[in-house]
């Protein structure tokens, strides 16, 4: 049977602005709309039974990380630092789970997604606007080409 991950991008507002050697759990110090949403309800309404942060700056980290502020933003990274962003990701996410048969949401703008999609069975949603997630707006993928699940339940 297969898993249900959450993927979490970072956001940019964090606690620790103006203690930066001050260290928190990696759950605790993004404070971003998205992320608060994504943490609250997303994982919750997609029934993701774990869940991790994507981070530009250190890849995948687990939630109960300490780590300290930060000003570091993926979409504003080169294509090849996103790529090899990608890889470590899909490294760490490759010792515990299935790539092709767990499912994983991704929580995240496209700097976030773009590399990994085409190697996880995955959903990801659109936004309403720049800073806000649609929680019922979600395109499922199987190695990078969108997939729709409901005609495989329909052709069953």
């Amino acid at each position: 049977m297969s898993k249900i991950i959450g993927l979490i991008a970072c956001s940019s507002t964090k606690l620790g602005k103006d203690s930066h050697g001050k260290k928190y759990l990696a759950k605790d110090i993004y404070k971003g709309h998205t992320f608060i949403l994504s943490k609250e309800e997303g994982l919750k309404k997609y029934k993701c039974e774990e869940w991790y942060i994507l981070s530009g700056k250190y890849g995948l980290l687990d939630k109960d990380e300490c780590i300290s502020y930060y000003n570091f933003y993926l979409g504003k990274q080169s294509a090849e630092y996103k790529k090899k962003w990608a890889e470590n990701v899909l490294n760490k996410l490759k010792s515990k789970y299935d790539l092709k048969n767990d499912i994983f949401y991704i929580f995240g703008g496209k700097s976030y997604y773009k590399y990994l999609m085409p190697h996880l069975n995955c959903i990801v949603f659109s936004y309403k606007n720049s800073n806000c997630i649609d929680l019922n707006k979600t395109t499922e993928y199987r190695n990078g080409v969108p997939h729709d699940s409901k005609s495989d339940r329909i052709k069953k």
